[in-house]
């Protein structure tokens, strides 16, 4: 199976730039997109797609693309196969510029595979085989830590697809690493076990050590039972996270950071797929975070970076002079985006 990247090649992207390094930890897979799939398939029946495509992907592949092409120094730590699809994905992380030193191969297990299969709206479903992801331990992610305690940020996602995992194990990881004056910023994704009441109490119970969690609507209302986005958003802030914004896909978002609540819409576009929108929205309000934006500009930077992502077949992470031309209307935060020098270690909301 030949795997592609969606990220830009890497004569598109300038090079890493000195400044201290955004760490990114999570799985790594390879996608199979199958688009064009109506109807889920029933047991022992079969669907037909319109066309498919394979991808170097997985909640850190995607969000680690998405920094690089905004000119952010990304270093991922990760696990994939000693095979094919680990060469393939390995080859197209260090394509787009991308530190891949602490992406650990192993002969154990095959790198991790997820299939996809995406409606004409963009709306998708996922199956996945974790495979070697079970090997990124708390013990891994301490072996870099005195390099992670030099960085930007510490992004922490896709945590319930990394089985050798859990809250529990991240809560003195992010403890350290915030000591240091680090940010740190969590996207669990969904869990497919299906949130059991340990795994919920685990998660909010890691948000007092989270400065940036960004789960979507569907994550949110299962961690707290609460279905309005704005009501989980101060739940989840009232547990300790600095900043949280819910995404709420074409509803826009809602954040709260520092007692207050915001809320923007999405920008209106045909959606191509949305394999990766969340992870593309993550990029782009982290990037606008560490330009010193504030809660609401971050969101609109995000939603925006997200809507150019999904509306795109090829070439799909855009740059930041594109995502501004995408908010058209928004100057104050194409200014700010232009005129305030990247902060090493910001946190909270402004």
């Amino acid at each position: 199976m030949a795997v592609t990247a969606d990220a830009a090649p890497m004569s598109e992207i300038t090079s890493p730039s000195a400044r201290s390094a955004v760490w990114v930890v999570g799985n790594l897979t390879t996608d199979l997109i199958i688009h064009g799939v109506e109807e889920l398939p029933s047991w022992g029946q079969e669907v037909a797609g319109t066309s498919h495509r394979a991808v170097a992907a997985g909640q850190a592949a995607y969000l680690a693309f998405g920094l690089r092409r905004l000119d952010l120094d990304v270093r991922l730590v990760g696990v994939v196969g000693d095979d094919s699809e680990g060469d393939a994905i390995h080859a197209h992380l260090a394509g787009a510029g991308i530190d891949t030193d602490g992406v650990m191969r192993t002969p154990l297990a095959p790198t991790a595979i997820t299939v996809a299969l995406v409606r004409a709206d963009g709306e998708r479903a996922f199956a996945s085989d974790f495979a070697c992801q079970r090997m990124l331990d708390a013990a891994l992610i301490e072996s870099h830590l005195p390099q992670i305690a030099r960085g930007r940020a510490l992004c922490l996602v896709g945590l319930f697809n990394l089985p050798g995992l859990s809250p529990d194990d991240l809560l003195p990881i992010f403890a350290r690493i915030r000591a240091c004056g680090v940010p740190t910023v969590l996207d669990t994704g969904w869990d497919p076990s299906g949130w059991p009441r340990a795994t919920v109490v685990a998660t909010r119970r890691l948000l007092a050590q989270t400065d940036i969690f960004l789960p979507n609507r569907e994550e949110a209302e299962a961690l707290t039972a609460i279905s309005d986005p704005q009501a989980a958003a101060e739940a989840l802030a009232a547990d300790g996270a600095r900043i949280v914004c819910v995404k709420c896909g074409a509803d826009g978002a809602v954040g709260r950071a520092a007692g207050r609540t915001e809320s923007v819409d999405a920008l209106p576009v045909v959606v191509h797929d949305a394999v990766g929108a969340g992870d593309s929205f993550d990029a782009g309000f982290l990037h606008a975070h560490l330009h010193g934006l504030g809660l609401r500009e971050c969101m609109e930077f995000a939603t925006a970076t997200a809507a150019s992502y999904v509306s795109r077949a090829r070439d799909r992470y855009p740059t930041s002079a594109e995502v501004r031309a995408a908010l058209a209307g928004a100057a104050g935060v194409e200014a700010a985006v232009d005129t305030h020098p990247p902060t090493g270690h910001a946190r909270g909301g402004r």
